[in-house]
């Protein structure tokens, strides 16, 4: 039996500046507010389907000492309908900037910003390349 293996994703941590701000922007994209926690910090934890992100209160963003995280992928089943009601709820996302990818067995993505400057990606597979 081979014990210790990574069976998955368990989360992805982001650090926000304003967390109230950003649990909001989360919500109106899409993500549901699971749990928050005050652990000498904030923390939120806000999911959409199998994607989990914890968003952690840091007000300067600056003196964080950690890596960065490049950006974060959400799988959409439809890149134009995600783009649509992430629109309707007042995300600045500029659907020119849809790219097709010959990766994975192709794909459609974009990116676009978050809240705080972090990079989010809606990711579809769809195409052949």
């Amino acid at each position: 039996m081979n014990k210790g293996k990574i069976t998955g994703l368990a989360h992805i941590g982001i650090f926000v500046k304003d967390i109230d701000k950003s649990i909001d922007y989360y919500k109106r994209l899409g993500f549901t507010l699971d749990k928050e926690e005050q652990l000498g910090i904030r923390l939120a934890f806000l999911s959409a389907g199998t994607c989990l992100i914890e968003l952690v209160e840091q007000k300067d963003l600056l003196k964080r000492e950690a890596g960065v995280v490049d950006h974060v992928a959400v799988v959409v089943d439809d890149i134009d309908g995600a783009i649509a009601n992430a629109k309707a709820q007042g995300i600045k996302i500029d659907a020119s900037k849809i790219n097709e990818v010959p990766i994975l067995g192709g794909v459609r993505n974009i990116f676009f910003e978050g809240p705080d400057g972090e990079r989010l990606e809606f990711f579809e597979y769809c195409c052949t390349p």
